[in-house]
């Protein structure tokens, strides 16, 4: 694999530009590159946590034993109330998707109307359900209903032949007999 190659036909130049080729040594460096820039970046957060770690240490070593029990209850605290947030957001998600189940709209959206606090979450909903009710308003109202024909005995072959796909359809949908008759001459 010492080089990709491209065929060149000896017709007519492409608009399109012919792609970089590299040799195999090129694209080891660029991935040797990329991996030493992960490894990089996770050495560094590595080591950012090793550091607050040290400063958490040292931070406790200075207290006594009264503020370090009162420091240890506010992390576990702390650590409680996010737990929480959490199951109320995800508990939230699922009535979120029974509503919008409800209302026949996809539960994939859930994740766009939830929120902490149910008020919050049910205008989320009915934004969502305003948003969409004007888009199939405006997407449906250009589109004129359909039109059967006047008198579909008076369409002659030609007049079929010189049909779009869509006004045969039509003419299928409404009255087959005169279809068959037409296409089948």
């Amino acid at each position: 694999m010492a080089e990709l190659e491209t065929k060149d036909t000896g017709a007519e130049q492409n608009s399109e530009p012919t792609p970089k080729t590299y040799t195999e040594e090129e694209v080891q460096a660029m991935l040797q590159k990329e991996g030493d820039r992960r490894v990089t970046e996770a050495l560094k957060k590595a080591e950012r946590k090793q550091s607050e770690r040290a400063r958490e240490a040292e931070k406790l070593a200075r207290m006594n034993a009264q503020e370090k029990y009162e420091y240890e209850l506010e992390q576990r605290e702390k650590a409680l109330a996010e737990k929480e947030r959490a199951f109320a957001l995800e508990r939230n998600k699922n009535i979120a998707s029974q509503i919008l189940a409800d209302k026949d709209i996809d539960v994939s959206l859930a994740d766009f109307v939830v929120a902490e606090d149910a008020e919050t979450m049910d205008e989320n909903i009915k934004r969502l359900a305003k948003g969409i009710a004007k888009s199939v308003e405006k997407r449906l109202a250009g589109k004129s209903p359909f039109k059967a024909p006047e008198q579909s005995e008076g369409i002659t072959k030609d007049m079929f032949d010189k049909m779009s796909l869509a006004d045969r359809q039509k003419l299928f949908d409404t009255d087959r007999e005169q279809y068959n008759k037409l296409a089948h001459r």
